[in-house]
Formats: structure tokens, C-alpha cells, sequence
């Protein structure tokens, strides 16, 4: 093979194989997922979802055909938005591997290799991993919908071209999401400092999460909606970009509505405007990022801001003043600034409740217009974000950052309760302080102070005792403990995570209102939560009490349980009970 070509391949592997090693997955790490793991679970909602929608259509060759065409319509807006929806969702993941970064650089620059060799090989990269993505969240979903959506006495060949147009117009939305998310990157990167734009992209993943997330939770509003928007030309249809690719679809099937066309006449200028900005971006990144990155801090993280110091004068003094508590507290937040992996995870939580939220303040509009008069959805606003924040830092604290470093903490010993507390105060400081001190200014200015405050007491008190309960057995100092993914049930934690959340949220929203028609009903109220965050208090005391030893190895389950009888009985007395000291024998002797 010539020199250029076997450069190329090695290139082109390197870089593919950089999507699938990065901070959050990692081949070798703790967290290792294979790529067949990954394939196998994204192909299984396209299956899952044509067997649910068999019997449908099976009840629909008895209806009228236009009811059969309608519903074909909104299924399969449903299978392009859940295929733009995952291919966002991965993309977001792997933001930090979309370009290369300081390590590249700094190891390819030097060898003797051709800018153009090293461009092509990574854009080769980004296709191939878009190519498998695509193909594996759509392709099952290609053929088996419209088998399930087939009539009796459909054609094959019918059914063949559907499964056609359903793939190809799905392989477009993917590839849109896709550059889409590489286009903004690469824009950002260029317009951008290195400082700036490691400063800014997390809040840019962010918003893309918030933006799908608020896209697949929408769902139910636009399918109903989407008949009267398509009869009338709404201008709605041409700013949901799975609308684009349904017109593609459509056409693809032979249709002549003039407003499908028009969609997709839009979908194709998008797909081709972002494809040529991921290129342009790639190669003008290539030829002006490499001093950059490479005279740039590695974390980003440089000297604080004066804001940041006056941040950390007002904590010392009035939030953590023993020198312990400090550590644990600096260690926290810093671990948080500047760890992407953490910081991706936090974003992912923080993205759901705003979606949520998104999703809820759209319901009110579309009812009430634009008046925000107190309701449960407008109550459940700080609930929602508050379950989400700290539920996420509960989760993030157990996810460790290096474990190399915690023997700092291990040589604190005997101020076990001093590091809890350092880090339950980085928890209420990160996730209930700067909230509700945001949610303070939007109530205040749309209801009053005074109503704000009284409304924000209740969910403020309900969001201290969130925190004290999620860190009730929480016996560790965050990040420094070995994770076992596998250990805990997830489908029961979820579960147990999705009714809380109901009851916290909304169920909470609907008992304020009702509590505030009579003062005594809330003084009731506060009193109960006060009597209970001062038993959770005592009891996470007593705790410590019996056993204040903190936790930096997480062990496994045992194979097998044993039920320490020995150790019962020499507790309880030993000679006394006949206990000899000798270990008992198995099977006994005759």
C-alpha cells in the first residue's frame, strides 16, 4: 500500500476510535462500554416501537383510508423526531471529540504528515461514525414500520419503496442534527478564543440538550396539531426542523401537496448549508487552531475572576469558615468547574428539569396567553429545577474524578464530619442558592416581593429537606470514592426516582396553593417539615456517631452471603452457648 494511503487508513481509524475513548466513555476505564453494547440498545426503540404500532394499523384496514393516511403521517413524524432526537443526543455526547484537541496536536504535528491527509482522515472519521449511528437507530425502524403499516393486499414493491423513502428521509435528518451540532462547533472555535470557547461550550450543550429534550417532550401537542398546521400552511411547520424532513419523506412517496414540497425544498438548503459550514469550519480550524490550542491553558482553568474571588471571600466568612470544611468545599466546586465529564453529566440533569419546565410554561401560554398568574405549572418551576439539580449532584458526587488524589482526605481523619459538611454546604451553595435566587428576581418581578417570598419559603424548604435526604447515607467525600456502575438495580432506582420526582414536583405545587387559602393549614405544614429535617439531622448525627469512617473503595456484592452464626455466638457469649473457638466442620462427622 502506498505511504499516503496506509497514513490515511491509520489516521482514519485513530480518529474513529477517539469517539469511543474520551472523558465520559472510556475502552479502559471504569465506565467502559463496547460499541456493540451501544448499537444494541439504540436499535432496540425502532423495534420496539413498529411491534407497538402493529396492531394499530391491523385495526385501521377497517377504517376509512384517510384515517389510515392521517395516522401514517404523525408515525412517522414520530420516528424522524426520535431519530433527530438520539442522533442529537450522541452528538452532544461526543462534543469534545468532534475536533481534534491539545493531544492530537500535539502528537501529529510533529510527525511528518500532510494537513490534507490528517483533514480528510478526521471528516472520513465524522462520517463513518454519523453512517453507523444512523444506520443503526433507523434501520430496523426502515423496514419493520411499514410492514406494520402495510394493508392486506399491499404490494411488496409498495411496501419495498416506503421502507426506501422511510431510511433515506431518516439518514438526512440524522445527517442534519449531526453537522448541524459539528457547523456550531466549528463556528464557535473560530470566532471564539480557546479560553472563551471552553468557557462557553458547556452551556452551549446545554441548550442543545434542553432543545431536544423540549422537542421529544412536545410531542404529544404537535401531533395533534399537525393536520390543522398542514391544511393551513402554519408557519410553524417551517421551525420544527423534523416537519423539513417529513416533507422529504412525503415526496419521496410520490406526494403532491404543494406544502410538502415546500418542506422539503427547505430540508435539502439545510442539510447542504451545514454540510458545506462543517467543512469550511474543519478546514479553517486545521489551519488556525493548532498555535491556538497549543498556547492555551489545558484545562482552561486559569487565575480566578474578581468575581470568583468575592465569591470565595463571601463563602469563607459566612458559609465554610473551619479550614476543612473549606477543602471539602473548594474541592467540590472545583471539581465541578473544571471536569468535563461531571460537568457533561450535571448538564444532562440540569437539561431535563429545563426541558420540563420549557414544556410546562408552553401548556400555560397555549391556555392562558401570556399571564403567569400563580398556578401549580408556574409553582412547580423551582420544584422541577431543584429536583433535577440536586438529584444530579447527588449522582455526579458519586462518579469519581481521581482517586489518586484522595489520600489528602484520607489523612483528615478524625474530621470526618467536618468533610460531610464541607460538601453538603457545596451542594446547597451550587444547587439551591444561585436557583432560588433566580426564581426570587422572575417572581418578584411578576407577582410582587412579598407573594414571591412566600411562595419561594415553601419550595425552598421543601428543597433543603430533598438535600438532606439524598445525602442522608451518603458517606463519602465526592469524587474521591471507586465507582461500580452495575451495582444498584436502575430500573428500580428509576421507577423510585419518577414517583418521587411527581411527588415532589407537582404534587407539592398543587398542596402549596391549597395551603395558602388558610394560615393555619401552612403553619401545620412548617411545622412538620421543620420536626422533619431535625430528625433527618439527628439521625445522620447519630450516624456518624456509631460510625464516622468515610468510604474511598466501593465493593462489589458478595457471590455469597453468610450468616455469621459463629460470630452471633461468640458475641452473645461463647462458652456459655457451647461456642468452642473452633471452626465447625463440613458435613459433619458421624
Amino acid at each position: 500500500m502506498p505511504p499516503e494511503e496506509s497514513q490515511f487508513l491509520l489516521l482514519a481509524r485513530h480518529f474513529f476510535g477517539r469517539f469511543f475513548d474520551n472523558e465520559l466513555v472510556s475502552r479502559h476505564g471504569e465506565m467502559r462500554v463496547t460499541v456493540v453494547q451501544i448499537l444494541a440498545v439504540l436499535a432496540v426503540p425502532g423495534l420496539f416501537v413498529s411491534l407497538y404500532l402493529m396492531p394499530r394499523y391491523v385495526s385501521l384496514a377497517f377504517q376509512p383510508p384517510e384515517q389510515r393516511l392521517l395516522a401514517l403521517t404523525v408515525d412517522r413524524y414520530l420516528f424522524l423526531q426520535f431519530g433527530m432526537v438520539v442522533m442529537g443526543f450522541i452528538t452532544v455526547l461526543e462534543w469534545d471529540a468532534l475536533f481534534p484537541d491539545r493531544r492530537d496536536y500535539r502528537i501529529l504535528t510533529p510527525l511528518p504528515l500532510p494537513l490534507r491527509a490528517i483533514f480528510t482522515a478526521k471528516l472520513c472519521a465524522l462520517v463513518l461514525f454519523l453512517v453507523l449511528f444512523a444506520v443503526d437507530v433507523n434501520g430496523l425502524g426502515a423496514f419493520l414500520f411499514p410492514m406494520a403499516a402495510a394493508g392486506a393486499h399491499e404490494p411488496l414493491v409498495h411496501t419495498l419503496a416506503q421502507a426506501a423513502a422511510h431510511l433515506a428521509s431518516l439518514l438526512a435528518a440524522s445527517a442534519f442534527i449531526f453537522f448541524f451540532c459539528v457547523a456550531l462547533q466549528g463556528a464557535m472555535l473560530n470566532v471564539l478564543s480557546i479560553r472563551l470557547f471552553l468557557r462557553v461550550s458547556p452551556y452551549m450543550q446545554f441548550l442543545l440538550l434542553s432543545a431536544l429534550l423540549l422537542l421529544l417532550l412536545l410531542f404529544p401537542r404537535i401531533s395533534m396539531a399537525l393536520h390543522p398546521w398542514r391544511h393551513a400552511n402554519s408557519a410553524v411547520l417551517y421551525l420544527l426542523p423534523p416537519m423539513w424532513f417529513l416533507g422529504i419523506y412525503e415526496v419521496l412517496l410520490g406526494s403532491t401537496d404543494p406544502v410538502m414540497h415546500a418542506l422539503a425544498a427547505v430540508a435539502w438548503r439545510g442539510l447542504g448549508t451545514v454540510v458545506l459550514l462543517t467543512t469550511a469550519t474543519y478546514w479553517m480550524s486545521y489551519r488556525r487552531q493548532i498555535r491556538r490550542t497549543m498556547e492555551s491553558p489545558e484545562n482552561g482553568a486559569a487565575s480566578p475572576s474578581r468575581i470568583g474571588a468575592l465569591a470565595a471571600k463571601f463563602a469563607e466568612v459566612l458559609v465554610v469558615r473551619h479550614p476543612v470544611e473549606q477543602a471539602a468545599f473548594y474541592f467540590v466546586v472545583k471539581t465541578l468547574a473544571r471536569s468535563r465529564k461531571h460537568k457533561l453529566f450535571l448538564i444532562g440533569y440540569a437539561g431535563l428539569g429545563f426541558a420540563l419546565v420549557l414544556e410546562g410554561l408552553i401548556g400555560v401560554i397555549s391556555a392562558r396567553g401570556f399571564v403567569f398568574q400563580p398556578s401549580p405549572e408556574m409553582l412547580s418551576v423551582p420544584l422541577v429545577l431543584s429536583f433535577f439539580l440536586l438529584s444530579g449532584m447527588r449522582v455526579v458526587f458519586a462518579v469519581p474524578a481521581e482517586l489518586r488524589a484522595n489520600w489528602v482526605f484520607r489523612l483528615a481523619e478524625g474530621d470526618e464530619r467536618r468533610c460531610l459538611a464541607g460538601a453538603r454546604k457545596a451542594m446547597a451553595t451550587l444547587g439551591i442558592v444561585p436557583l432560588f435566587a433566580a426564581m426570587a428576581l422572575l417572581f418578584g418581578t411578576l407577582w410582587g416581593w412579598w407573594p414571591a417570598l412566600v411562595y419561594l419559603i415553601f419550595s425552598l424548604t421543601l428543597a433543603w429537606l430533598l438535600m438532606e435526604a439524598l445525602l442522608l447515607n451518603f458517606r463519602k467525600i465526592p469524587f474521591t470514592c471507586s465507582y461500580l456502575p452495575g451495582k444498584s438495580n436502575m430500573t428500580l432506582r428509576g421507577v423510585f426516582y419518577w414517583v418521587g420526582f411527581t411527588l415532589y414536583a407537582y404534587s407539592m405545587a398543587r398542596l402549596e396553593l391549597w395551603l395558602l387559602d388558610n394560615p393555619l393549614r401552612l403553619a401545620v405544614f412548617y411545622a412538620m417539615a421543620w420536626a422533619g429535617l431535625i430528625a433527618l439531622v439527628r439521625y445522620r448525627n447519630r450516624l456518624l456517631e456509631e460510625d464516622s469512617t468515610l468510604m474511598y473503595e466501593e465493593e462489589p456484592e458478595p457471590v455469597v452471603r453468610t450468616l455469621n452464626l459463629s460470630e452471633g455466638l461468640r458475641l452473645a457469649g461463647g462458652g456459655k452457648l457451647g461456642y468452642s473457638g473452633i471452626a465447625p466442620r463440613w458435613p459433619p462427622s458421624d
